[in-house]
């Protein structure tokens, strides 16, 4: 029975879905069709039946292949408590953890970009931040890996930066294969495509009655390729705007004010030798980004 030996925990709209496409490039790697299966976020994966479910999503895996999963759920703390202990009990003490962080403005305004026109919230980004914890707790990076750190050893653990993933692909795909001990497939990386940007993505996919069939779930669905379904979802859904929102002044002053710390010390478990980001230069840059380009709005 095959489980993960990875997997991809977050940070959510921070190209976790562009590492889990670059990653099936390379043939020693199996992962589902589905991205985001969270089987760990519920105790049931601890019992044989989940366990057992859990195992069946990688039966078509090859014996020489790992298998790996990605699952932005896994680093929503406070929401999402315990799950570096379910993949502890389940995977084992060897498995290895990759985990993006993006400056935390950027991934934000992506977020409620994401959540705005998927019709999960209805208000501008101001009021998201302020009325939805989530929006900032998601970017207490420190608070979000501390957890698995702990339960697996900081060696088991990669800490990859965005900025540097984005700007560099193929080698940071390679320094991540590595990680995962498999023989490194950079070269197979498609550097001008872009995965999951919110910018134009579908919206109100509960409009589509047909990924609610349950004969569509149940059999067509898992035989159909993540993009495929992507593709299906872009041409008969109607698509977002392409500009995130940039909040006020006094918003970015909050959040700055309060992921301040939290980016210090996630600088000193990276040996960056400072705060992995200057915050205070990302405030002035989304102040001037209400005035011109969006920026990426990658997840």
């Amino acid at each position: 029975m095959k489980l993960p030996d990875f997997l991809i925990i977050g940070a959510q709209k921070a190209g976790t879905t562009s590492l889990y496409f670059d990653l099936l490039k390379n043939p020693a790697v199996f992962m589902p069709n589905d991205k985001e299966l969270g089987n760990l976020l519920d105790d049931d994966v601890c019992t044989p039946r989940g366990r057992g479910a859990y195992a069946n999503l990688f039966k078509r895996a090859r014996p020489e292949q790992v298998c790996g999963e990605a699952s932005t759920g896994y680093t929503k703390l406070p929401d999402h408590p315990g799950v570096p202990d379910r993949a502890r009990r389940v995977l084992g003490a060897d498995l290895k953890v990759v985990y993006i962080v993006r400056e935390p403005i950027s991934r934000i305004r992506s977020q409620h970009h994401h959540e705005r026109y998927g019709a999960r919230i209805s208000c501008g980004i101001d009021e998201a931040v302020e009325r939805y914890p989530r929006f900032v707790d998601y970017c207490r990076y420190t608070m979000q890996i501390t957890p698995w750190i702990e339960t697996f050893g900081r060696d088991h653990v990669l800490i990859v930066k965005f900025e540097s993933y984005i700007a560099e692909r193929p080698t940071m795909v390679d320094a991540v294969s590595r990680f995962l001990g498999i023989d490194p497939a950079g070269d197979r990386v498609e550097t001008d495509v872009v995965y999951n940007a919110s910018d134009g993505k579908p919206i109100r996919e509960d409009r589509l009655a047909l990924v609610h069939n349950a004969i569509y779930r149940r059999f067509v669905r898992p035989m159909l390729s993540h993009g495929v379904r992507d593709s299906l979802r872009r041409f008969l859904l109607p698509k977002a705007p392409g500009h995130a929102e940039t909040p006020s002044t006094q918003t970015l002053r909050y959040i700055v004010d309060e992921l301040a710390d939290d980016v210090r010390r996630l600088g000193e478990i990276m040996g960056s030798g400072g705060p992995v980001w200057n915050l205070e230069d990302a405030l002035v840059t989304a102040s001037s980004a209400a005035l011109g380009a969006p920026e990426s709005s990658e997840g």
